[in-house]
């Protein structure tokens, strides 16, 4: 049976929905592999077109990649050191993206007029004295670090911190993330502090919407991603030599769009949205991540991948199902035996 063939683990063209099965990314004429991991070239940070023939990010490490290492060493191991492609295709939340823009924009703006206003969105909450932070000697920090230009992350990655561990010949990853934005206030001491934001955008009724218990297991993970931005930016301001520091609470943001109103239209008016705010202050502690990133060091040198970790059985409801991890696991082992050679 040949490559693409239904019926076999690599067949593309699936019958139902993808979320279903797994699905690969694949271009018409094949898989469209990535640039493999190369331990003995020094990780670079400098700025690069994505779309140039001779870019090499093989060694970049974004705050996704660590999510990926979090989740299945197995899959990160194989995305670095064969260029297997992971992630399921799906289409972007564009309206989710769109209302974190729009976000943005209010501090870009209040940044802009020279920290003049005071934002809503940090009235009556810890940050209230808080101001959207302007570099003192870089007038396009925030653009670049908080992703605000096109084709952003090629930029945010010239922000990236190379890291060596104290064992290692040369930098091994480019470390870099893009942080929504950043606010600078006082602590009460006085000192000088710079606080993690993350924009997030939802339609959540309500009488569902307890931002007391907001960090349950369907939100357990903005907590790392605010951790992974707090220990970048702590390098960052090291290497700048600026006079703050992290402060130990980040700020979510939500976003809660279209449900203080009962009508998306209005008689002789064009549609519109209401959006709701509130602000979820969260504790950090991101000692775990240069530990972490130790581990994944380490894991990129092993020759071989490690082993499958299945995770638990999903029995809530339906038919029992295996998480993706393994499947995905299974599939490239099938792959490399029935098909040696064919991809990467």
């Amino acid at each position: 049976m040949a490559v693409g063939d239904s019926g076999n683990e690599s067949f593309q063209h699936l019958p139902d929905h993808p979320r279903r099965r797994l699905h690969l990314g694949a271009k018409p004429d094949g898989y469209s592999g990535k640039k493999i991991y190369d331990p003995t070239k020094p990780a670079t940070n400098h700025f690069q077109e994505w779309w140039e023939p001779t870019s090499n990010f093989s060694s970049d490490m974004s705050r996704s990649k660590m999510d990926l290492f979090l989740k299945s060493p197995r899959d990160f191991w194989m995305r670095y050191n064969t260029g297997f492609t992971e992630q399921i295709d799906s289409p972007s939340w564009t309206i989710n993206d769109r209302v974190g823009t729009l976000a943005e924009a209010h501090f870009d703006a209040i940044r802009s007029a020279g920290n003049t206003q005071q934002s809503p969105l940090l009235a009556n909450t810890l940050f209230a004295n808080a101001k959207p932070f302007i570099h003192p000697s870089k007038p396009d920090f925030i653009e670049i670090l908080c992703g605000r230009r096109t084709n952003s992350w090629s930029h945010v990655r010239t922000m990236g911190v190379l890291y060596k561990r104290s064992t290692d010949p040369h930098a091994m990853l480019n470390i870099y993330g893009e942080p929504d934005d950043i606010l600078e206030m006082e602590d009460e001491g006085g000192n000088p502090v710079l606080v993690i934001v993350d924009f997030k955008a939802g339609s959540t009724k309500p009488a569902n919407l307890d931002y007391t218990k907001w960090f349950d297991k369907f939100h357990a993970a903005y907590i790392l991603q605010l951790e992974f931005y707090a220990w970048l930016l702590e390098q960052i301001i090291a290497r700048e030599g600026l006079p703050h520091k992290v402060h130990p609470v980040g700020a979510n943001i939500h976003l809660n769009v279209g449900q203080s109103q009962a009508d998306l239209f209005s008689a002789g008016a064009s549609p519109s949205l209401t959006v709701d705010h509130g602000l979820i202050p969260v504790d950090l502690d991101w000692s775990w991540v240069a530990p972490s990133i130790d581990l994944a060091i380490e894991c990129l040198l092993e020759p071989d991948p490690p082993p499958v970790q299945p995770l638990p059985m999903k029995t809530a409801a339906g038919a029992p199902k295996i998480h993706d991890n393994w499947a995905f696991a299974e599939r490239y082992e099938w792959l490399m035996k029935n098909h040696p050679g064919s991809w990467p």
